[in-house]
């Protein structure tokens, strides 16, 4: 009799693991029951955001529970549906072991570093922030801990020089699925054992916000042109030139004549700013009221760029 199981998640990056659920219980190893979600939000101007776990859900036929919280009355409905396993992917709150209980302690969680690095809720962010040069999956036990459990299995890959978070977090969700595919069925016969995280490696990667995109010029270009990649596409690295807002969504680093800090000068044609060690090349913008363009289309229409300063 296959496995009644119940997937958590919400955001794109949990799609392609649904979507893995969906082929194991066409196949016949799983019987996908279930699927919970975040709730409806409001997003821009008012409008009614749906997650889109529960777009994906919808059209697979699957039924979608979306508890505000996942209290006493959230658990006591989806144990009604008797799941023999959870599965859970960027869900946005922890699972209670009340639930994990319910579900016979069998429970997998995919996540998007190679654990013990980068616990948390931004770890892909934090690893081309901190220079990483390699991250990766990690399929775990499930556990009401954040991101602690067994480590079940890990696949590694190398993050690209030039590869923003949300680039990084698409091949991710990829890899996710394929090892979720793969891993738990061996998992639910018991063939696949956890091993405990060495929690004297750990690190954590708490959640972005606007702040973090904020621009320090007097930091190496390298560093920058790092926070421009972990700042994309959100929260966006920004500064601000002669009072308005400015987003840089791809930067570069560049070579140049040392000027001070915050410095901008348009060559050939592209604008650059002075960092603090080297210069970065602002390759795509967004200013404020206006949509992305490359930075070359900005230089142009930007009068007296060259010389200003940054922030300003």
């Amino acid at each position: 009799m296959s496995a009644r199981v119940v997937f958590f998640g919400t955001p794109d990056f949990a799609v392609p693991s649904l979507d893995a659920l969906a082929r194991l219980a066409e196949s016949g190893a799983i019987d996908l029951i279930a699927v919970a979600t975040q709730p409806d939000r409001r997003g821009d101007r008012g409008r009614l955001s749906v997650p889109p776990v529960k777009a994906r859900a919808l059209v697979l036929g699957v039924p979608v529970l979306q508890p505000a919280r996942l209290g006493r009355d959230a658990v006591e409905e989806i144990v009604r549906h008797r799941p023999d396993a959870l599965v859970w992917v960027a869900y946005g709150n922890l699972i209670p072991a009340a639930l994990i209980d319910a579900a016979r302690k069998r429970a997998v969680n995919v996540h998007a570093s190679l654990l013990p690095r980068w616990r948390g809720a931004a770890p892909v962010a934090r690893a081309i922030l901190a220079g990483d040069r390699e991250t990766g999956i990690t399929l775990m036990e499930g556990t009401p801990t954040l991101d602690a459990g067994p480590i079940l299995s890990q696949e590694r890959t190398q993050i690209a020089p030039d590869e923003t978070a949300g680039e990084l977090t698409a091949r991710l969700a990829a890899l996710g699925a394929r090892t979720l595919e793969r891993d738990l069925g061996r998992y639910l016969r018991g063939e696949l054992r956890g091993r405990p995280q060495n929690e004297e490696h750990a690190t954590v990667a708490p959640k972005l916000t606007t702040a973090d995109g904020l621009i320090d010029w007097t930091r190496p270009a390298d560093e920058i042109a790092r926070r421009v990649r972990a700042m994309s596409p959100q929260p966006g690295a920004h500064t601000t030139i002669k009072g308005q807002r400015l987003v840089i969504v791809r930067a570069t680093v560049a070579g140049g004549t040392p000027e001070q800090n915050g410095t901008v000068r348009v060559r050939e044609g592209m604008p650059h700013v002075a960092a603090g060690a080297g210069w970065v090349r602002l390759d795509e913008v967004r200013p404020a009221g206006k949509r992305t363009m490359p930075g070359a289309d900005w230089a142009r229409g930007a009068r007296d760029l060259d010389s200003s300063r940054v922030p300003s």
